[in-house]
């Protein structure tokens, strides 16, 4: 064999391995850190109203966190609503604005402040069993777990 040829091979085989060990590097520092937010998170929560234009017509804003699937659902108050939202770590939150709803009419209520407040959120913590949303520093919405009534027992038939 030609020293061309011997030095062409030993070339293509050095650049081979060492961009084998460039790949295998790189895998490794682009992978992001994925956190997941915390699990007490999870399950339903009713709004803790601010003021009386929270509860108009009678109806409390709720929310149902899926922390798996990182899902939200729930009412405004008014309307359905649904979405996704992103948690970086265990205290940062952030919803997509990509948010379903249905758009019935409310008089009286200032949905789209409540929205926008949510879509605003980008912290979250827990306080006295509360699950409270912040901006910043500033609580804007304040969340209690929704207790769930007890199922009645079946009527049994008079005999």
């Amino acid at each position: 064999m030609g020293a061309k040829l011997k030095s062409f091979l030993f070339t293509v085989l050095l650049f081979t391995m060492l961009s084998g060990l460039h790949a295998q590097d790189s895998a490794v520092v682009e992978q992001p850190k994925i956190s997941t937010p915390n699990p007490k998170m999870g399950g339903k929560w009713q709004l803790i109203p601010a003021s009386d234009s929270d509860t108009v017509g009678g109806h409390i804003p709720e929310i149902q966190i899926d922390v798996k699937e990182s899902k939200f659902s729930g009412n405004t108050g008014c309307n359905r609503m649904s979405g996704t939202f992103f948690a970086q770590d265990s205290a940062s939150i952030q919803f997509s604005d990509k948010m379903i709803t249905t758009r019935m009419f409310c008089s009286g209520y200032n949905e789209s402040s409540f929205l926008q407040n949510l879509l605003r959120v980008n912290n979250y913590k827990f306080r006295k069993g509360l699950l409270i949303f912040s901006v910043g520093d500033i609580e804007v919405l304040r969340w209690k777990r929704k207790s769930t009534a007890p199922k009645k027992p079946a009527k049994t038939p008079a005999t």
